[in-house]
């Protein structure tokens, strides 16, 4: 039986087409800083290592965002999750940024520990908490100054869903697409990707946002962009998807740890 789109799924193809009108030039050269794009579940301590090392090393400042979790809003959560950081990584200086506020995500004072860091790292939960609490805010701007600066962005679940422009909110047939942070031009990006066969899923947010690219991205595992060059990290896999466009089949590309891609081919195809 075929389905017909929910009226959300239709208003957002008018949004998608009219995000990608609006989507920046692609670069030769790639893209500015760095990403780490994790994938959910546990991160083997490599990942967290290259992070790091893409900050800076031990003059490496970092800001923690835990906002995509509802203990974020618990000071106590809040500070386990510093201490979670300053313990695994003894020497390094980080802080965190919390707020559901959209008026005090665009105030300077809130904003000045992402104008000196040199990384950013999203934590898990739900994805529209980030993206209601910061997109189009000061917050969103700071984040691309790091980047343009040569500092690197990095996240896992819910901050790998945040990075592209089109993301997928929630739900799964048909998806839920709302508006990411753009840090990755032309992409989708899913998380706990084969953990949980979201393959269909993609493909579906794909069909709805024409001129995008997936990737999916697995339990343990991350993608670390910089410049022209996709490299997979961690324990499994990563995959790339083309979807099917003007006669051309849909291509599905496994990206295994240590496996690169290029990123302009893929933004270029899509």
């Amino acid at each position: 039986m075929t389905r017909r789109p929910s009226d959300l799924a239709n208003a957002f193809v008018l949004l998608a087409a009219t995000l990608t009108a609006q989507a920046p030039s692609i670069d030769p050269r790639g893209l500015p800083g760095a990403r780490v794009i994790g994938g959910g579940g546990r991160l083997p301590d490599a990942i967290y290592e290259r992070f790091l090392e893409l900050a800076g090393g031990a003059g490496a400042r970092v800001v923690l965002i835990p906002t995509a979790s509802a203990r974020a809003d618990d000071p106590a959560g809040r500070a386990a999750t510093l201490a979670r950081w300053q313990e695994a990584h003894p020497g390094v200086a980080f802080e965190v940024l919390h707020t559901r506020d959209r008026a005090e995500a665009d105030r300077e004072e809130f904003t000045a520990p992402l104008a000196r860091a040199t990384g950013v790292w999203l934590g898990g939960g739900a994805q529209g908490r980030l993206a209601d609490a910061y997109v189009g805010t000061r917050v969103e701007r700071e984040l691309h100054a790091l980047l343009a600066r040569g500092g690197v962005v990095g996240g896992s679940s819910a901050g790998t869903a945040i990075q592209t422009r089109t993301m997928i909110r929630e739900g799964r047939d048909p998806p839920v697409l709302a508006q990411g942070f753009d840090l990755v031009p032309f992409a989708i990006s899913d998380q706990h990707f084969l953990a949980r066969e979201r393959l269909p899923r993609l493909e579906r947010a794909l069909a709805l946002a024409p001129g995008h690219f997936g990737l999916g991205v697995d339990e343990g595992t991350a993608v670390v962009v910089r410049g022209r060059r996709l490299e997979v990290l961690g324990d499994s896999r990563a995959v790339l998807v083309l979807p099917a466009a003007h006669g051309r089949a849909q291509r599905t590309f496994t990206l295994g740890p240590g496996e690169r891609a290029d990123l302009v081919t893929w933004q270029r195809a899509a």
